[in-house]
């Protein structure tokens, strides 16, 4: 790699870590460093950014954690060529310090990447495999809600199996990992949710509003589709109020 680009100037700061992170991040976010590029080794990049090696070293060592570099050995050190679930920890790591004082993004982002899922959707050609595919996991769902209620983690598997085959339907690999994004950061609500539906006797709600939703799919029902979205988070919505 050619020693002159800008992202392997010296660094000076007390923040040494910290900048050594950010000058390699944004040299990938300017295409300085593109997916598959090789890193110089821990000493040449302590050289050139006049830093000590034990900085790039942890710095290099946060980054393969979450999924931007990884270490071929005995090759060297590469800029990842995929998306990595890693990626998500540190807005994981942000709901969880948080916890509810976040929870009311939490509920606007859902509906906003919901909505646009299930509006791409509709607005696509869906094969009938995909619709298929949606059917089943909505069946598998009402089923269980049906004759086992009690088994509430079977319940939110399958439920989460559900919001992710309509998200596969897109076709779109970026909305999918956004959507397991969601589905991550709202594991734990969706599951209290469950529980609370099921202890007060309400199952029926959940079967009713997964099957709406199945509705607005086949039917491609633009007209009820904010409306019933909406009324399938009633009892998430305020789960942590």
């Amino acid at each position: 790699m050619e020693h002159e680009k800008r992202f392997l100037a010296p660094i000076y700061s007390t923040s040494v870590v910290q900048l050594v992170i950010d000058r390699i991040s944004n040299a990938i976010i300017s295409g300085e460093l593109k997916p598959g590029d090789k890193l110089p080794t821990e000493p040449e990049l302590a050289s050139l950014f006049q830093v000590g090696r034990n900085s790039v070293r942890e710095a290099v060592r946060i980054l393969v954690a979450y999924g931007v570099l990884e270490i071929r050995r005995p090759e060297g050190t590469f800029v990842c060529t995929d998306f990595s679930a890693k990626m998500i920890n540190p807005m994981l790591y942000h709901i969880i310090l948080q916890k509810e004082s976040a929870y009311n993004d939490l509920v606007d982002l859902r509906k906003m990447i919901e909505n646009g899922i299930m509006h791409i959707i509709l607005e696509k050609d869906m094969t009938s495999e995909d619709l298929y595919s949606i059917k089943v996991r909505c069946d598998k769902l009402v089923n269980l809600l049906k004759n086992t209620p009690e088994n509430t983690d079977a319940i939110l598997l399958a439920d989460i199996a559900f919001h992710d085959e309509i998200a596969k339907a897109t076709r779109n690999s970026l909305i999918q990992l956004i959507n397991s994004l969601v589905v991550e950061l709202t594991k734990d609500s969706r599951a209290k949710t469950i529980q609370k539906v099921i202890q007060n006797g309400d199952a029926q709600y959940l079967i009713d509003t997964h099957l709406k939703l199945m509705n607005v799919i086949e039917n491609r029902d633009f007209e009820n589709l904010d409306k019933t979205l909406n009324d399938s988070y009633f009892f998430w919505k305020d789960i942590y109020h």
